[in-house]
Order: structure tokens, then C-alpha cells, then sequence
């Protein structure tokens, strides 16, 4: 009988184990996909702002409506930046939040330079 329990227990044991390594990679993973969407999502903002920005130029708008235009994108887009790194860590329970590698745009990069191959191969697929 004690071993079956201790069958039992060293079972639901490495279970647990195998579970939790395979949700922290599912959430690196999940980490990885965001980041890089953003970045596919940055990509098409700027193509965006040049089209923009060669439109004014061609209907001939002023300097100062085109630099507004410039500023007015550029903090835009900083906006965009910090509210999707806050949103990322603060969607997280408080439990994974620590699982989190970083805190804001520049460490997010350095996580998504440092995983660059994930990327590739999800955007590859």
C-alpha cells in the first residue's frame, strides 16, 4: 500500500513539474508573439506617417502643420509603446507578474533581441 501512495505522489509530483515548465514556456512564447506583433504593428505606423507626411508635402501644407503633424505622431506612438508594455505586465496575475523579464520599450526589445529566433520562426510559419 505505501507503495502505491508513494507511486502515486511521486506521479502527481512530476506532473506538476512537466505542468508549470509548460506554462512558463507557453507564457514566454505568449511574450514573444506580443512583442512582435507590436513591432509588425510600429512597421505599418510608419509607413502610415510617411504616406501622411508625403501628402502634405505634395498639397503644399505649411512647415508648422507638417511638424505638428510629426510631433503629434512621434508622441503618439511613445504613448502606444509604454501602454502596451503596462498593459502586457499588468494582464498578468499578480503570481506571474515576477515571470515578467521586463518593465518597459527598452528591456522589452532587449527580451525580444535576445529571443529573435522565436520570433522568426513564428512569423516564418
Amino acid at each position: 500500500m505505501l507503495v502505491f501512495l508513494f507511486g502515486c505522489l511521486t506521479s502527481r509530483t512530476f506532473y506538476f513539474f512537466s505542468s508549470a515548465r509548460t506554462s512558463l514556456s507557453m507564457l514566454k512564447a505568449s511574450h514573444i508573439i506580443y512583442l512582435s506583433t507590436l513591432i509588425k504593428a510600429l512597421e505599418h505606423l510608419s509607413y502610415a506617417r510617411e504616406m501622411v507626411l508625403e501628402h502634405m508635402v505634395r498639397t503644399e501644407r505649411k512647415s508648422t502643420q507638417i511638424s505638428f503633424f510629426e510631433m503629434q505622431h512621434d508622441e503618439n506612438i511613445e504613448m502606444f509603446k509604454q501602454r502596451a508594455i503596462d498593459i502586457l505586465i499588468y494582464s498578468h496575475p499578480t503570481f506571474f507578474r515576477t515571470m515578467v523579464e521586463f518593465d518597459d520599450w527598452r528591456t522589452a526589445m532587449k527580451y525580444l533581441a535576445d529571443n529573435k529566433e522565436a520570433a522568426l520562426k513564428f512569423w516564418e510559419a
